[in-house]
């Protein structure tokens, strides 16, 4: 069940309080998430699907993170044995590496989400192209902040268990070398070492299907610090 917005308000002031002695980085990016709302009525942001969506999302990671950092060493190695690879890699390098560096998309998406003008168009098809993976043996991880922030719409893993990261686009031929570009610029300044840039044509049958694979064949074959583009027509 969604979160009201007086929960999520409760549940940032409650993270930053308990953050920000030990972890001043993550009380610090909280504050800032919880300013982002501060002046808008909760009726507003009732209305601001993906605003509300992202800050859930948010309040899980940091609630799990801060709870690893808190707990035993080997409390902690119990609870990172029970995610997957992705997840481990999630929380154990991306997500603090978001909570203490600086975030260059971050001011623009912030603006995009409240002004509505993210629509999270495709985020059924990549609901659909990690139920693909995951039937075929894989593992796949997705979130607002992988997206808006690192150019990744999935992060999928297959026999090996190493995470790549895989962003899909509808823009298809020369015009999808500046978008393609953006992307390999915003993996190298996260450090994410390997990556799928898929070029779709939406209306390829099953396109779901065709993509899932082919992130599924990929994770396992793509070398780190690799960069590859496929483009998916018929």
């Amino acid at each position: 069940m969604q979160k009201s917005p007086d929960e999520i308000r409760s549940n940032l002031v409650r993270l930053i309080q308990d953050s920000q002695d030990t972890y001043p980085n993550l009380a610090s990016r909280l504050r800032e998430m919880s300013r982002w709302i501060a002046d808008k009525k909760s009726g507003q942001l009732v209305s601001k699907k993906h605003v509300m969506l992202l800050l859930e999302e948010l309040i899980e990671d940091a609630t799990f993170w801060l709870e690893l950092q808190l707990i035993p060493k080997e409390d902690k190695e119990a609870e990172l044995s029970s995610l997957t690879p992705i997840e481990m890699y999630w929380y154990e390098y991306l997500f603090p590496l978001w909570i203490n560096e600086r975030d260059p998309k971050k001011e623009t998406w912030k603006k995009e989400l409240m002004a509505g003008k993210f629509q999270g168009n495709d985020s059924s098809l990549v609901e659909k192209i990690c139920q693909v993976i995951e039937f075929l043996g894989g593992d796949t991880f997705h979130s607002y902040i992988a997206d808006l922030s690192m150019a990744t719409d999935l992060f999928a893993s297959g026999l090996t268990n190493l995470p790549l990261s895989v962003q899909i686009t509808t823009i298809q031929g020369i015009l999808s070398q500046p978008k393609q570009q953006r992307w390999l610029d915003t993996l190298q300044y996260w450090g994410i070492d390997r990556g799928l840039f898929v070029s779709y044509n939406p209306t390829v049958y099953q396109i779901e299907s065709k993509i899932g694979q082919e992130a599924f064949q990929c994770s396992d074959e793509i070398p780190k610090n690799c960069y590859s583009k496929i483009d998916i027509d018929r």
